[in-house]
């Protein structure tokens, strides 16, 4: 199954076996104010449940992750998931970025999207507060997402959070660290842009770090290229990306608290959404409370360092958790 191909499924509500799926309780945001460490205990697996009907008549559900690997591997994990259900599902082509997957939603172009809650906040309030809280953050977003024509679904306990990386030997254990030391900065083009990251990073209100030069990168394996030639001393990746471990490098301890929470949430066209009525929004919610951190690491561990296709790599999880 390529990731990169588009796929419609259409018309397998009376093939597909009626699955069992236990609802798992909803991911609750935690007091803490470490964004990184505040992942919700979840089953990785569902218990037996009482079946439910074939969902009823609705709309085709288009899917469609943003253009890197961990961003694809969920959109086919909540595709396949939906087609095993019964739904009449469209998986696209990855494309894009953030911007691309909220004007899907605004211009009716995609109806599910899964994005990081944190990321979300920083794209539709960019002028707002920082924050770590994951259901403070879900308090802005929420309304924001209904004013384009979406709706804001339950937030699973998966967290892949912004991650100030080094080098092993590096002598900074904190982002504050860097202010004294004589580093070249990577990152994505959109980094550059945040005040969640770059702006912040060189804020004198913030961490105020002056770097020796800045690299713009393409977002994932790269970034990682890049610090372990030397080419630069600091990268902004996702914690969860498998070569940290790999090369040896470390994340530096946000201190001052600049990254955001960002637990992945779906993100369902209202039109879409209220067609086919509770069932799906209850289907939803019970994958999202389903997918852990620990759950994104080995995807990203099979797609970026054993290389293989996203769409085997979901199809492998939800068989192995009994969802299709």
């Amino acid at each position: 199954m390529n990731p990169h191909s588009t796929r419609r499924r259409a018309g397998l509500r009376l093939l597909v076996p009626i699955l069992t799926l236990g609802l798992v309780a909803a991911a609750c945001g935690g007091d803490d104010s470490d964004a990184d460490t505040t992942e919700v205990p979840a089953e990785t697996t569902a218990p037996p449940a009482e079946t439910t009907a074939p969902p009823a008549e609705g709309p085709t559900i288009r899917v469609r992750g943003q253009d890197f690997s961990e961003a694809i591997t969920i959109a086919e994990v909540y595709g396949q998931y939906l087609d095993a259900k019964g739904y009449d599902v469209e998986i696209l082509t990855p494309a894009g970025f953030r911007t691309e997957a909220i004007d899907g939603i605004r211009n009716a172009d995609l109806d599910l999207i899964i994005d990081y809650i944190g990321g979300s906040l920083t794209a539709l309030a960019p002028d707002g507060e920082s924050l770590s809280d994951a259901d403070e953050i879900m308090a802005v977003i929420g309304p924001l997402y209904a004013e384009i024509g979406g709706t804001l679904l339950d937030y699973a306990p998966a967290i892949d959070g912004d991650a100030f990386v080094v080098r092993g030997d590096s002598e900074a254990s904190t982002i504050s660290d860097v202010a004294d030391l004589d580093y070249v900065f990577g990152a994505s083009a959109q980094c550059f842009e945040r005040p969640q990251c770059f702006l912040g990073y060189t804020d004198p209100d913030v961490y105020g770090i002056e770097f020796s030069d800045t690299v713009t990168l393409e977002f994932g394996p790269l970034l990682g290229e890049a610090l372990q030639a030397g080419e630069v001393d600091a990268v902004v990746w996702n914690d969860t990306a498998p070569q940290i471990d790999e090369f040896g490098f470390k994340v530096l301890e946000d201190d001052l608290g600049l990254h955001p929470a960002q637990n992945i949430a779906p993100i369902v066209r209202t039109e879409v959404l209220e067609a086919y009525g509770d069932q799906l929004r209850a289907d939803l919610d019970a994958l999202s409370a389903m997918i852990t951190t620990e759950d994104l690491l080995a995807w990203n561990v099979e797609t970026d360092l054993e290389f293989r296709e996203s769409a085997a790599v979901a199809t492998e999880w939800l068989e192995a958790n009994d969802l299709i």
